[in-house]
């Protein structure tokens, strides 16, 4: 064996020559083949080259290419994604979705967007980029009023989240004055009555997406009644993110804060078992374990409060930096936010 001392290591320049792009700040050059016909057979990537470079196609994007996007902005950005949104949006005939991704030569997904067509509006969501092909910030924001975007001047919509690690005081949430019944115990009066609340609440007929979303399997959804009358409706589910998941709460909608405390309780109730939870076998899904995450409006105060006595003395809150401003070719509805504790989906619906 030789000594490192009789290793001859190639010239720079050498190595300097295959680095790519060849030349800084022009697409990577490509042999293109002269035939006549068919058309285009010639061209062996019909693409398209970003400012940078990077040579990339767009396609309509399947479930796997979905689940990858989900693995990387959570990898990447901490998103809060599931892996079974898609199917909810492909599956729902009225919503019309169309997600589409960019790949590169090896087909591999560079980044995606995806736009729902509801009724009188549309939605543009999941739209990504993983983090080595952002290359300079762009600021988005600032961007959209070419495409007659803009932030509403009637109501803004903030949106941030908050996450509650190993939140203590799970069982101070509880308000035994307040009815909880599950979403699958509802009856067709009942479920009819449900419509009509998120309705007043956001100002939006959204009943045909609003049955699609709620009846999903991994969702835990409670409607909180007071003499007989629905006064709120909570959601919980686990998103992407590690062996230990993650959970999501929202939509939560409430009349008022006891409500919203016990629709969270009831929510989140599956994981409080500490009668099964041993030292020497303990229950790593116990809620008092878990990162729990809220997408809060800027315009409910009384989150905030909720949020500080789930957490209790052993638990930690946190807020992150980045924050969602919706923005929207006309006024968008009238939402009552006093009601809206947390909401659930902004990547592919409004509210």
């Amino acid at each position: 064996m030789k000594s490192p001392d009789h290793i001859k290591l190639e010239p720079l320049k050498e190595v300097l020559k295959r680095q790519i792009p060849i030349n800084v700040g022009e697409p990577i050059p490509m042999i293109v083949y002269d035939i006549d016909h068919p058309k285009n057979c010639g061209d062996p990537w019909i693409g398209a080259y970003s400012k940078h470079g990077f040579w990339y196609k767009f396609t309509d994007g399947t479930n796997d290419d979905y689940e990858k996007v989900v693995a990387r902005a959570y990898e990447s950005d901490s998103y809060k994604i599931d892996y079974g949104s898609m199917k909810v949006w492909k599956n729902a005939a009225f919503f019309n979705c169309k997600f589409i991704v960019a790949k590169n030569q090896s087909d591999e997904v560079l980044g995606s967007i995806a736009v729902a067509c509801f009724n009188n509006f549309a939605v543009i969501g999941v739209y990504y980029v993983i983090e080595e092909y952002r290359h300079s910030v762009s600021h988005l924001a600032s961007k959209c009023c070419r495409f007659g975007l803009a932030i509403s001047l009637q109501q803004k919509w903030k949106f941030v989240t908050y996450q509650i690690s190993n939140p203590s005081a799970f069982p101070t949430l509880q308000e035994r004055e307040v009815t909880i019944v599950k979403y699958s115990d509802l009856s067709e009066a009942e479920l009819v009555a449900l419509m009509r609340y998120d309705t007043d609440v956001v100002h939006l007929n959204r009943n045909l997406w609003l049955r699609e979303w709620l009846q999903r399997e991994n969702l835990n959804v409670c409607i909180a009644f007071k003499e007989n009358t629905i006064v709120g409706y909570g959601c919980s589910r686990e998103v992407a993110g590690g062996y230990v998941l993650p959970l999501l709460v929202g939509p939560l909608y409430a009349d008022d804060f006891k409500t919203a405390s016990a629709l969270l309780h009831a929510s989140l109730e599956k994981y409080y078992k500490p009668d099964e939870d041993y030292d020497w076998d303990p229950d790593i899904f116990a809620i008092y374990r878990r990162n729990v995450y809220f997408i809060v409006p800027e315009q409910n105060t009384q989150m905030i409060a909720l949020m500080d006595k789930f957490r209790g003395e052993g638990g930690i809150v946190s807020k992150d930096r980045l924050y969602y401003i919706t923005q929207s070719t006309h006024n968008l509805p009238d939402v009552e936010f006093e009601r809206v504790f947390a909401v659930s989906d902004i990547h592919l619906f409004p509210i």
